[in-house]
């Protein structure tokens, strides 16, 4: 299966992105620029809206190309918050399990430590869902989606894990990148994706403000029990909720791609394994 030279070219900006990314990191750590809220707020800017712009001009005369920007129907709403918080705990579980097994801890970003509530929102909420929602649900996804939809949304959720992920949190953003990229398919919306991102941020935000918190309260125990609860009944309540859009006949099919082409357009993508290669390096090298 031959690509498309734009669709080759895509592949290469969730690297692009996460260089940037490290450069910021890594000039903060050598003491070049200073670590502090402003630079925190400006980082997602600049390394997903820049991606952003390049893609959309990438593709400006690719007729298959869809960013869709349009707003989702309300009918999803419900759907998406509880599916966004069922992901949300889901998410914790698997990263405490996975710190735990390292002896590390999950804490918030130092720097926002004692930030009032305004830029804990903004900071850790809205910036990081809008952008990083518009570059790989509403630019990215769409311009890889001629390899066909399934492997578009692996190759654009492992692109997502990747720059976001390290040792303890790999497997948590992989599966949000994919719920992402199956709620703005089932919406033709990446508003709901930014939705359901924002909602997934907030729930982590509330989550690790009670850690740091109470965590020396010996509550620890209960409080892991309490999440694993809630994580059942959100989830309960996502799969009826779903049951009823799918019943509806508001649930549109993913149109079925060959096993084969589909695992030759995420393993044959020159993109991803350059992407692959940062990641080792930042992990293993870096350390940043």
């Amino acid at each position: 299966m031959n690509k498309d030279k734009r669709v080759l070219a895509a592949e290469f900006l969730p690297a692009l992105a996460l260089l940037i990314l490290l450069g910021f990191r890594y000039a903060a750590r050598n003491n070049m620029i200073q670590y502090n809220v402003a630079l925190y707020g400006m980082m997602p800017v600049a390394a997903f809206v820049l991606p952003y712009a390049a893609m959309m001009a990438l593709m400006k005369e690719q007729e298959s190309f869809r960013p869709r920007r349009q707003m989702f129907q309300t009918r999803y709403l419900s759907f998406i918050i509880l599916i966004a918080l069922t992901m949300a705990l889901a998410g914790f579980l698997v990263n405490w399990t996975s710190a735990y097994q390292m002896g590390r801890t999950i804490r918030n970003d130092a720097v926002l430590a004692g930030a009032p509530l305004w830029q804990l929102i903004l900071l850790s909420v809205v910036l990081p869902s809008l952008c990083e929602e518009l570059f790989f649900r509403g630019a990215l996804l769409p311009a890889l989606e001629p390899v066909g939809f399934y492997g578009a949304m692996i190759l654009s959720s492992v692109c997502f894990a990747l720059i976001h992920g390290d040792l303890t949190n790999l497997l948590a953003p992989l599966c949000a990148g994919m719920l992402y990229c199956y709620l703005t398919y089932i919406t033709d919306s990446v508003w709901s994706a930014v939705a359901a991102h924002a909602v997934n941020n907030t729930v982590t935000l509330a989550i690790r403000y009670l850690l740091e918190r109470y965590s020396t309260a010996g509550l620890w125990q209960y409080f892991i029990v309490f999440v694993l609860l809630a994580f059942f009944i959100a989830l309960y309540f996502a799969m009826g909720r779903l049951d009823r859009l799918v019943d509806k006949g508001r649930v549109p099919r993913i149109p079925l791609t060959g096993l084969k082409d589909t695992a030759r357009s995420v393993f044959l993508s020159p993109g991803l394994w350059v992407l692959l290669a940062l990641f080792i390096f930042k992990t293993f090298y870096l350390n940043v």
